[in-house]
């Protein structure tokens, strides 16, 4: 085989390994980034959905408060005392309700946000990967 300096003419066989590793990682981070959209859609989805769940627990809370209110008074209790502390205690269970959807959404989101950084990494790692091994094999 005839040498130049640090490369030498590569054979057939050499262009094919070569390219097919650069194909390779090509399409590897192509693969990941389309991934790594889908795992951040995944979250947002999963985000909206939590924000509408809160909304939907404090819209049935302020309901269910309003029912007990009436029933209170329909009974000939006065919203004073043990009625007032009752409806406060529902407004704080509505609350930390809602919060913890949001949050559970939030963490999705967050989750998601990071599995597809991983992706877009492991893509470029394998581009990466792949240059390098077509490049020794051009060299060697």
């Amino acid at each position: 085989m005839a040498t130049e300096g640090l490369f030498r003419t590569p054979t057939l066989g050499t262009l094919i390994g070569g390219l097919g590793n650069i194909y390779t990682g090509i399409t590897s981070l192509t693969e990941s980034n389309r991934s790594a959209r889908e795992l951040q859609y995944q979250g947002a989805i999963a985000l909206s959905e939590a924000f509408r769940t809160a909304s939907i627990i404090r819209e049935e809370g302020r309901n269910f408060e309003a029912t007990q209110s009436l029933q209170f008074i329909g009974s000939g209790v006065e919203l004073a005392g043990s009625a007032l502390i009752t409806m406060a205690q529902t407004r704080k269970y509505v609350k930390s309700e809602a919060e913890a959807a949001e949050a559970r959404g939030q963490a999705q989101a967050t989750l998601a946000d990071r599995q597809a950084t991983v992706k877009r990494s492991e893509g470029r790692a394998d581009l990466v990967s792949g240059l390098i091994k077509a490049g020794t094999l051009f060299l060697a």
